[in-house]
């Protein structure tokens, strides 16, 4: 064989594991990237008073699919133990969001998380006040305000 032959073999055979070892590398970050299923406590039981108005429903994941918990008075969303509503998801801060009853009115307000709090798939930057079917999305989990 000539010796452009036996070169342009041994270049092609160096692009092929430097192809393959991009690809192993690719798949293993996409894999690192995928969020985690969130996980919720359960929620201390709460009485909700008559005209209390507002709950939220999780909707995502489907494991935790219709779970609802009433909102009185204000609700707490983070990974934080002491939070209202605690889901175990790296997308989410220790203390990510709060839902409030205002004004008659109930608001989101994300709390300075790292990954954002979203509403109708727009992030938030300010409080938002929250109608009924409207969803907030907090790291992988997707909750109704009802």
């Amino acid at each position: 064989m000539s010796d452009a032959l036996l070169s342009l073999l041994k270049f092609g055979l160096l692009l092929s594991l430097y192809v393959f070892f991009a690809w192993v590398l690719w798949a293993a970050i996409s894999q690192i990237r995928a969020p985690a299923l969130a996980t919720v406590a359960a929620p201390a039981p709460a009485r909700r008073r008559r005209g209390s108005g507002g709950s939220i429903v999780i909707l995502e994941p489907a494991d935790l699919a219709g779970a609802t918990m009433p909102i009185d008075g204000s609700l707490t969303v983070g990974r934080a133990a002491a939070c209202s509503l605690t889901l175990d998801d790296t997308f989410v801060s220790q203390q990510h969001a709060s839902i409030v009853h205002r004004d008659g009115k109930y608001f989101v307000e994300d709390q300075g998380s790292t990954n954002g709090t979203f509403v109708n798939r727009h992030r938030i930057t300010a409080p938002v006040v929250l109608q009924p079917g409207d969803r907030v999305q907090i790291g992988s989990t997707v909750l109704e305000f009802a």
